[in-house]
């Protein structure tokens, strides 16, 4: 499947690191309109990601806001963001760092709240599901879903996934980060991370096939069913 190819090579970090320089400074420095570039360059990243790895759209909404209250509580402080260092990593990974330990929060919450089941039934997947189809890239498995059901079944999927597999397959696949901004991000090597998303490839790959291949078995009995009762009835 082309959907879990691996990213091309990018040079995001490299492209970023000059802008991204200036702009901590400028947030160490408690520059006022620093914080509101930090929001409009990173913000929509961080929603996405936020979206993906919860399922909702009114928790990625409520921790993203979350993500940036805490970026002003750094700035905040005697000394301003201290625990971002430009030269190991970019202020996107910063962002999304904070982002994944919020929604791991998130996530063991409503477990111990609710069933996954649970979880679904409370989602609007209308919303869910246009969400999505706007904001994942170029993941083509993901663009071939063409119905809600099919949504409902890789994102319940998804978020069976452990937390360390569910985590790259947003990066990687969905928001096509490459290896190495995925390996700085979460602080491990980038064979670990190719290691993780190919792992969760055969994971999601053997539930998708068994899901398809329930689904085909099912229509075969309903239209057997069917064709039986037309039988008797014009016998």
């Amino acid at each position: 499947m082309r959907w879990f190819e691996a990213p091309a090579k990018a040079t995001s970090s490299v492209r970023k690191s000059g802008p991204d320089k200036d702009l901590a400074l400028r947030l160490k420095r408690r520059d006022k309109d620093s914080f509101l570039e930090l929001y409009d360059r990173y913000g929509r990243t961080v929603y996405r990601y936020l979206m993906h790895m919860t399922g909702s759209i009114s928790a990625a909404e409520e921790l993203t806001q979350e993500v940036f209250i805490v970026i002003l509580d750094a700035m905040a402080t005697p000394e301003p963001m201290r625990s971002f260092d430009s030269a190991k990593g970019t202020l996107e990974g910063y962002l999304l760092g904070i982002a994944r330990n919020l929604a791991k929060q998130e996530h063991r919450r409503n477990l111990r709240l609710l069933s996954l089941d649970e979880m679904q039934g409370k989602m609007d997947w209308s919303r869910l599901f246009n969400k999505i189809q706007q904001t994942s890239g170029s993941w083509e498995y993901l663009a071939a879903l063409t119905t809600q059901t099919e949504i409902k079944l890789l994102h319940r999927f998804i978020l069976e996934l452990p937390e360390h597999y569910r985590t790259v397959v947003v990066l990687c696949a969905l928001q096509e980060k490459s290896y190495r901004d995925v390996a700085a991000m979460l602080q491990c090597s980038e064979g670990t991370v190719a290691s993780r998303l190919n792992r969760a490839k055969v994971l999601l790959t053997a539930k998708l096939t068994a899901g398809d291949r329930s689904r085909k078995n099912h229509r075969k009995l309903r239209e057997g069913g069917l064709h039986a009762k037309a039988s008797v009835a014009n016998g």
